[in-house]
């Protein structure tokens, strides 16, 4: 592994590698070590007389969704990693904590990504204006401390857009396993900006996990109803500055009303009050607003 750079180095967990076609029949779960390093994830036994591993670039799928019969060991949490072996479809299984499970997906989605050669266009657009005269730039995507690195090279000058996916508002992906694109919304400077980027089809899926599983994100949602009031006082918090007195004039409502309608979205975690006793939007509820805008707009 002298040529490698590892990610992560010999950490206990239980695993088969590879499991049988079906998964359910996998019997006799090894205790041993996981490293991954940018090109390999290596499966070594606990007596050291087995290793297996596995090609970063044949990798596939990470924890795909799957039916685990009852393998489940306790409260264990089972990891599938899906990827080509010769030419055939084959599964690894890893048997970890939770919480281990859940930052071991995020190594390995981060090493599946990293290194891989993309384009993208950032700004992509800018205050909700979609820049043209912008042409896609060609480069290599980095992940580390949940930030995308976007690196070029320009006569002979190395650029780097930086991006911190704890701050994004919103994501959308789109494509197919050939080629699929991701589309990332934030602020800078006060202005709501997107970045563009266009890669293989499955480096944008292991980049859409990335960014769920780093932001908490189930693909279950939360099914939530709102009034028109509240989505409108939504909407008005996530695109200007707000204060009661505006909020109260635009809404056309009184005060009592509008201390109900905050109540409300507080109970849903879409609001939250702040050491200063102000109101402000979660995370949770940025996101929900801007995919009820996004709804409205599309006109479903």
């Amino acid at each position: 592994m002298s040529d490698e750079r590892i990610i992560m180095e010999k950490t206990r967990i239980k695993y088969i590698s590879p499991a049988p076609d079906p998964v359910t029949k996998a019997k006799g779960w090894n205790v041993g070590y996981i490293t991954i390093t940018d090109k390999r994830i290596c499966f070594t036994s606990e007596d050291k007389n087995e290793e297996t591993s596995i090609n970063i670039s044949d990798v596939s799928e990470i924890d795909p969704k799957m039916n685990l019969g009852k393998m489940v060991l306790g409260a264990a949490r089972i990891l599938p990693i899906c990827y080509k072996d010769k030419g055939t479809k084959a599964f690894s299984l890893i048997s970890t904590t939770p919480e281990h499970a859940t930052n071991l997906k995020k190594i390995l989605l981060s090493g599946a990504s990293s290194n891989s050669d993309i384009e993208f266009v950032c700004p992509f657009s800018k205050g909700g204006k979609i820049l043209l005269d912008k042409q896609p730039t060609r480069g290599k995507l980095q992940i580390q401390d949940n930030k995308l690195y976007l690196e070029s090279e320009w006569l002979g000058k190395k650029q780097c857009e930086i991006i911190d996916l704890q701050k994004i508002d919103d994501f959308e992906i789109s494509g197919d396993s050939a080629q699929g694109s991701l589309t990332l919304k934030y602020q800078k400077d006060g202005i709501v900006i997107s970045t563009l980027i266009t890669a293989e089809g499955k480096i944008i899926s292991f980049l859409n996990q990335f960014i769920k599983t780093a932001k908490g994100i189930s693909d279950e949602q939360e099914n939530i109803e709102i009034d028109d009031q509240q989505f409108m006082l939504l909407q008005m918090m996530y695109t200007s500055d707000l204060d009661a007195s505006m909020a109260l004039e635009m809404l056309g409502i009184t005060r009592d009303q509008l201390e109900k309608i905050i109540h409300t979205l507080v109970s849903y975690n879409l609001l939250k009050v702040s050491a200063k006793d102000e109101v402000e939007l979660t995370e949770k509820g940025t996101k929900y607003i801007v995919g009820l805008m996004k709804k409205s707009i599309e006109g479903v």
